[in-house]
């Protein structure tokens, strides 16, 4: 599995461009030809969207998952509901940390109720990779962010490939931010109302488990596959989806 996963990140790697550089881009288009974009594509949405479709949600919201997840671009959560409107309570900061961002998901758990708190990291985080390397030529804002990384990362390999030591920064900090989840959040959790789950959405195919897959590595603080997938919250997964999301190491 080690060998597959090098060999896919090192594919990655030798296509160059966006994919390597761990979110670093720049919109090539004007202030005025994004506004146009936004208006134009809302206006699509009125034409194709009646009274019926907002009368379930306009005077409350009934999401089931609260998600904490990176402000990337690439990563919404499209990528496992088709339409998320009504269905997930949003929370996003680089880096997809609690620290920055406590009273929101305070919210989700204490007032919406969700069932899950959706940890989501992601593969070629810019957040994670800044962390590893100096930022301190950042604004004041991001290096305040960057800063609550710096336990989450403290023990990712020194050497070695980048690409392993970013998956691997990537993936310790899932792990830490879930823990810090079951420390808040342990009364909820003890009574079966809530399920912590880490996962990283994969759209380098670092995992093999095919481009956008999402990937579980941990639920309320369990990180071993072979037992992550007798879990309680996983019952309802067929064996092949199991074996999709689980990556045995």
């Amino acid at each position: 599995m080690v060998k597959k996963l090098l060999a896919a990140m090192a594919a990655v790697a030798i296509m160059g461009g966006t994919a390597v550089a761990g979110g670093h881009g720049k919109a090539k288009t004007t202030p005025a030809e994004a506004l146009k974009e936004v208006v134009e594509g809302n206006a699509k949405w009125v034409e194709s969207h009646t009274k019926s479709y907002f009368k379930p949600y306009m005077n409350a919201q009934h999401p089931i998952v609260t998600m904490i997840t990176c402000s990337d671009a690439r990563v919404h959560p499209t990528v496992f509901f088709e339409d998320p409107v009504d269905k997930v309570f949003v929370i996003r900061n680089i880096g997809n940390q609690l620290a920055n961002a406590r009273g929101s998901i305070d919210y989700g758990i204490y007032h919406l109720h969700t069932p899950v708190l959706l940890i989501l990291g992601h593969t070629h985080c810019g957040a994670v990779k800044a962390a590893l390397h100096d930022y301190s030529k950042e604004t004041e804002g991001i290096k305040n962010e960057l800063d609550h990384l710096h336990l989450p990362l403290s023990k990712v390999s020194k050497s070695g490939p980048f690409e392993k030591r970013w998956l691997e920064g990537v993936e310790k900090n899932v792990n830490y931010q879930v823990q810090e989840a079951l420390n808040f959040y342990k009364p909820f959790i003890e009574k079966g109302e809530l399920a912590v789950v880490g996962a990283v959405y994969d759209f380098i195919n670092a995992y093999g488990k095919g481009y956008g897959r999402i990937v579980i590595l941990n639920i309320n603080g369990e990180t071993n596959p072979s037992k992550l997938k007798y879990s309680p919250v996983m019952k309802y997964l067929s064996s092949s989806m199991k074996k999709a999301v689980l990556v045995t190491k």
